[in-house]
């Protein structure tokens, strides 16, 4: 039981230090497009602003999946989970979270391949700066791995019959009286 606490400590505070990241990305985002805006009213010049921008949003889109998976942001059908029988329900979250896993462990792979691939032959961007592309690209693979393990986190819950906390997180939601946006 310890362990189990101490791995989900350690997890949460992997997807938060990842969200934090990606919150930074989009702080970036801002910075850089003022920085743009601003060169363009003055002699001041800011090169490759544009593929920062795009290296940044990508980023950020890719740090937040695990945390956003575990606190329900990433879009469920809950009609039909919520038709079924408790155990019908069980056995379909047990089928769709051992689905998701495999397609995040799929995805961190390739991701993971294709920056690897980058980094043994020296690719490098093609726009106005000179950046090795593994460096923009292993933060998908480390956002993409923290949605693996989030996954494969809940995957584990539901396999000891417990409830996801995307669940949890969305009866706490229903239960402050919030009714938004539930899919």
């Amino acid at each position: 039981m310890q362990a189990t606490s101490v791995n989900k400590r350690w997890l949460d505070r992997l997807l938060d230090l990842f969200a934090v990241l990606g919150a930074l990305c989009i702080l970036g985002v801002c910075l850089i497009m003022i920085l743009m805006s601003f060169s363009r009213e003055t002699t001041f010049i800011f090169k490759g602003g544009d593929d920062i921008v795009a290296w940044l949003c990508a980023a950020s889109a890719f740090l937040v999946l695990g945390q956003t998976f575990q606190h329900g942001g990433i879009v469920r059908v809950e009609m039909l989970l919520e038709a079924v029988s408790p155990r019908v329900r069980w056995w379909l979250e047990l089928i769709s979270l051992t689905i998701c896993a495999v397609f995040a462990a799929y995805a961190t792979w390739a991701l993971f391949s294709f920056a690897w691939a980058s980094w043994e032959i020296g690719d490098v961007s093609q726009g106005q700066i000179v950046v090795p592309l593994w460096i923009p690209q292993s933060f998908a693979v480390l956002g993409c791995a923290g949605f693996m393990l989030a996954v494969l986190d809940e995957l584990l819950r539901v396999a000891r019959k417990q409830k996801p906390r995307y669940q949890l997180a969305q009866e706490a939601k229903l239960a402050a009286g919030d009714f938004g946006e539930t899919v």
